[in-house]
């Protein structure tokens, strides 16, 4: 079997559907190969928003996502989106095109070390040969769903396509090349270490012959956990992506205890839940300090320090942090339990309610409700929001870019009623329209809707034409107050006037139409209300340019 044929095979046996990217010549047989396989080439606008519409794929689907780019440039520009798989932890196979061994380390054209330049970006990276290729792929695919899930790049030699597959009898120097693994997972660093129990044996827990398993620790979360008279726990990241939430609604209904979340974990649990107060990082989080103030004991369930640091937050409790994999902690006194999400709440099953935790947690909660609220004067991003918020239907999927808007969807969007997608470890602008693109190719026809503002919009605006392509159905919501807000916000925050943040001075378009699609231009609500039925009556893509006044942000955003 020829080694196109062999990935192409084995990926669709993955269940994998379709790639995304920009080809090159070198890939056309890998294109081919695939596309015999049924899995299906989607050309993108830019390489970066291939490796974004991989990372959502997979995210939806729970698939391993799949993009590709050649040479150099090509495979610069992935690497900005492959990031966001890692820190947005991500199943993603990042294919790139790579000279031949002959001219390895030789000064040619579009020529980089792709294995230098994707190692702090990937869980691992390997060059393909004919001799490893049974052993890089189905590894690959393994450390891509591995705890936590992540990135991993393939390069593809340009002269690999045609040769056959062959076993290899070692993993190291091979006829066709060199495999090479390696981790982007951080090293420990110098300073205290959580005391780790591991509670839940298995292949998937990382360094578990290294660990050994404490009686003392394990008692001593145990004592925290009965003892604690007012809880608090901070759900996040982990413990949304493994489905963690009908496990936690009906641990609360015996234990009522409060909850706040992390922005990615929005939807874990219903925004009403007399337990629920909040969303952490984002719009109007400083009104938890009360909540947070109160508790004797924090619970870290499924909470991944990369969306926002314990530090940044953490009372001067105990701390005990429940995960799937160890961290890089470095909270003296902490302990870190290692285990399925399964296990946690066996863990936790002393816990005792807290009716004076859970009564200043409602209290708080409709604090941040009333302070939002109170922000309708005029037609700004919180009006623009709530009048789309009331008219979209049920299951609609928002895919949300990044900026000072994002501070303020994250704690009002209710998800419970769809699903709200966004980039919180990695973080990077132009997110929401590739996002769009790639939940509208995966999902079952429900409406989707990008809310990006105008900065984010202009650097994956060509995306729109992958829509087109696609005949696919998409509304575009650009919040649009004509600079990088979110700078502005923070220049003021050092005392520094607004410098280097102009996005366009008068609307954004200009046009009734960009790249074919319809645009709509609304200044107030009535405007935004009409907008918004004739976009979901659409058979295509739509824009609504919401010129938003964005003042409101300033007093919205929590300096973090």
């Amino acid at each position: 079997m020829k080694i196109e044929e062999f990935i192409a095979e084995r990926l669709r046996k993955e269940g994998v559907k379709m790639f995304f990217g920009i080809p090159g010549g070198p890939s056309i047989p890998y294109m081919e190969a695939f596309r015999r396989a049924g899995i299906e080439f989607v050309l993108t606008g830019h390489e970066a928003s291939a490796a974004v519409m991989a990372d959502v794929t997979a995210r939806l689907t729970g698939v391993p996502g799949v993009c590709h780019a050649t040479f150099g440039p090509g495979a610069v520009n992935l690497a900005s989106g492959v990031g966001g798989a890692l820190l947005d932890r991500s199943p993603v196979i990042a294919l790139t095109s790579e000279l031949p061994d002959e001219w390895l380390g030789r000064t040619a054209q579009m020529n980089i070390d792709h294995q230098a330049l994707f190692r702090p970006l990937t869980k691992a990276t390997f060059r393909l040969s004919a001799g490893n290729a049974m052993e890089v792929i189905n590894r690959s695919l393994e450390l891509a769903k591995e705890e936590y899930p992540g990135p991993v790049h393939i390069g593809l030699p340009s002269d690999l396509a045609g040769s056959e597959i062959f076993h290899s009898s070692s993993s190291g120097e091979t006829a066709g090349g060199r495999s090479e693994e390696v981790s982007a997972d951080p090293e420990w660093a110098p300073g205290a270490r959580p005391e780790q129990v591991i509670s839940a044996p298995g292949s998937w827990l990382p360094d578990e012959g290294k660990m050994q398993v404490s009686a003392s620790v394990h008692g001593r979360a145990g004592v925290l956990i009965a003892s604690a008279r007012r809880p608090l726990i901070a759900v996040g990241l982990t413990a949304m992506r493994t489905g963690t939430g009908q496990a936690l609604l009906k641990f609360l209904e015996k234990h009522r205890v409060p909850v706040v979340v992390t922005p990615m974990a929005g939807g874990v649990i219903p925004s009403d839940h007399p337990c629920f107060a909040g969303v952490l990082f984002h719009a109007l989080s400083n009104r938890l300090g009360r909540l947070i103030k109160a508790a004797d004991l924090v619970i870290g369930l499924g909470y991944d320090p990369v969306e926002y640091n314990y530090e940044s937050w953490l009372p001067e409790v105990p701390l005990v942090h429940f995960d799937t994999r160890t961290s890089d902690l470095r909270i003296k006194g902490a302990i870190e339990s290692v285990s399925t999400p399964g296990r946690w709440f066996e863990t936790l099953a002393p816990l005792m309610s807290s009716s004076e935790m859970t009564d200043l947690a409602a209290e708080v909660r409709k604090d941040i409700i009333n302070g939002l609220n109170a922000k309708t004067s005029g037609f700004n991003p919180f009006t623009a929001l709530s009048v789309l918020r009331e008219q979209l239907p049920a299951g609609t999927t928002v895919t949300a870019d990044v900026g000072s808007h994002l501070h303020l969807l994250g704690q009002m969007w209710d998800v419970m009623n769809g699903r709200l997608i966004m980039t919180n470890g990695w973080s990077s602008m132009g997110f929401g329209l590739p996002a769009a693109v790639a939940a509208a190719m995966v999902g079952n026809g429900e409406p989707v809707v990008c809310i990006t503002g105008d900065g984010g919009f202009m650097m994956y605006a060509g995306e729109i034409m992958t829509a087109r392509r696609r005949g696919l159905k998409l509304i575009i919501v650009v919040l649009s107050d004509g600079e990088l807000n979110l700078i502005r916000i923070k220049q003021s925050w050092k005392n520094v006037s607004p410098y280097g943040i102009k996005v366009c001075s008068g609307p954004l378009f200009g046009a009734g139409s960009f790249l074919g699609a319809e645009v709509m231009r609304v200044t107030n609500a009535e405007e935004m209300h009409a907008a918004i039925r004739r976009s979901l009556c659409s058979d295509g893509c739509v824009i609504i340019e919401a010129a938003v006044d964005p003042s409101v942000y300033s007093d919205l955003v929590v300096r973090s």
